[in-house]
């Protein structure tokens, strides 16, 4: 087992360590650094595991080491890895906006870096999650890297400079998705369901439609003709979505996300 290093055990960080003692890891193989007392409380509690302070004992140790920091702390963490960091060791960042072109500037020197986008959702498994590296990675190396991170949900191998888009539609679309899920909740309680009942009805809708369009392989567009008949309720109120422009509107948002995530990359 190669001993994996995790700088910043955040939320992400925290799914991150969850699934790897999940996957089998041993704790001896993993090295958490961080720097929050009350953090590091809850780790050990939580997971019975210890953290360290040194990023350096990490970059010496670890053969793979995850970058789970928020982006404008990452300058300042390359830099202090710059030195410490071996020939062979794998960075995984999963830092927004921060490109592999931009962590090869800040080190100063050729490294094997793979990039990852996550989601929220990662922390139940679920998520959805973009992956690329740069040249000096292994294909060996990606497929043990997706491996590792398969218990965090789906991985999808994409170019970098598409990593924005799935900034967009990964990472900041299950927001655009609350939304409508709150209005259908809300929908409900105007038509005379109390909240409760409304939310567990909004809820299955929501995990019902997606595991029968995974499971069984559907296209939406399918789906969607298959529960809509002529002259009934679903046309009528498919019919007032489409006159509220819903299709423009939702790709518009998830196009102004990807906007505003090139602006923000280093």
């Amino acid at each position: 087992m190669k001993r994996i290093g995790i700088i910043g055990l955040g939320n992400m960080g925290e799914a991150i360590l969850k699934a790897l003692l999940k996957g089998g890891a041993g704790k001896k193989d993993i090295l958490c650094v961080e720097v929050k007392a009350e953090r590091v409380a809850f780790l050990k509690e939580a997971y019975h595991i210890d953290c360290i302070q040194s990023i350096g004992e990490a970059a010496k140790k670890a053969d793979r080491l995850i970058l789970a920091v928020k982006p404008q702390n990452s300058k300042e963490l390359i830099h202090g890895l710059s030195p410490l960091i071996r020939e062979k060791t794998v960075l995984i960042s999963i830092m927004a906006g921060v490109t592999t072109s931009n962590i090869i500037a800040l080190m100063g020197k050729p490294s094997k870096i793979i990039r990852i986008m996550p989601n929220v959702c990662v922390k139940v498994g679920e998520g959805a999650m973009g992956i690329c590296s740069n040249s000096f990675v292994t294909t060996e190396e990606m497929e043990e890297t997706e491996n590792l991170f398969a218990p965090l949900g789906k991985l999808v191998e994409v170019t970098e400079d598409l990593m924005d888009a799935v900034t967009a539609l990964g990472a900041s679309a299950p927001a655009f998705l609350l939304l409508f899920i709150e209005s259908m909740i809300d929908a409900g309680v105007k038509m005379g369901l109390t909240r409760d009942k409304a939310r567990v009805l909004s809820l299955q809708v929501v995990k019902g439609t997606a595991r029968m369009l995974e499971e069984e392989d559907i296209h939406p567009t399918l789906m969607k003709e298959m529960i809509t008949s002529p002259g009934g309720t679903t046309i009528a109120g498919l019919a007032s979505l489409e006159e509220d422009g819903i299709r423009g509107k939702v790709g518009k948002a998830i196009e102004k996300a990807c906007k505003r995530a090139k602006e923000l990359s280093l």
